[in-house]
């Protein structure tokens, strides 16, 4: 096993995968409470579901900021030999659509919660004060913002998957692997 905290050439170091198996798991819960919340009668129910499905969602935000940091302090594992250039290029571009997107749901999110007038709060622990002012407006449009991208990241991350996979099973190279510890 490699012990490695740092990337190399060859494949992401502890820290990198650390970083993305936990947004993955936040990821997949987040879809687990927004089904929850929509399958639940109860009010008082939905109301705490609707709060920890916040909380996650901003500790996404964290972890995804210190996934970028890191990325950006680190040199990233290069594509394996004999990758052409259309296949590095919308690698690099499904990654950065990944990024992007993960990064703008729960802003999206912050944002909806707060132009409807209810706040975020962290596990109980703090409040997080309004991104933008109370607007009927603005919370329709965030909240088909929100919405569009919890359609548009299951699309992408299953490109980037099924990519991973292909190459596991059909190219036979290391790409899946270097992301695991």
């Amino acid at each position: 096993m490699d012990w490695r905290l740092r990337n190399t050439s060859e494949r992401y170091g502890l820290v990198a995968q650390f970083l993305h198996w936990s947004v993955v798991v936040g990821i997949m819960l987040q879809y687990a409470w927004a089904w929850r919340i929509d399958n639940t009668e109860s009010i008082r129910q939905q109301f705490s579901l609707v709060n920890e499905h916040k909380s996650i969602g901003m500790t996404i935000l964290l972890l995804v900021l210190l996934r970028i940091g890191w990325r950006a302090i680190n040199q990233t594992p290069d594509h394996p030999p004999g990758t052409r250039l259309w296949q590095a290029n919308a690698a690099n571009f499904t990654h950065a659509l990944l990024y992007f997107l993960i990064l703008l749901m729960p802003l999206t999110g912050w944002m909806y919660s707060s132009a409807a007038g209810y706040g975020a709060e962290f596990y109980g622990l703090l409040d997080i004060p309004d991104f933008v002012p109370t607007s009927e407006r603005l919370e329709s449009f965030m909240h088909l913002a929100h919405e569009s991208m919890a359609w548009a990241i299951p699309v992408v991350v299953l490109v980037h998957v099924a990519a991973a996979l292909r190459h596991h099973f059909v190219l036979k190279d290391d790409v899946l692997k270097r992301m695991l510890p």
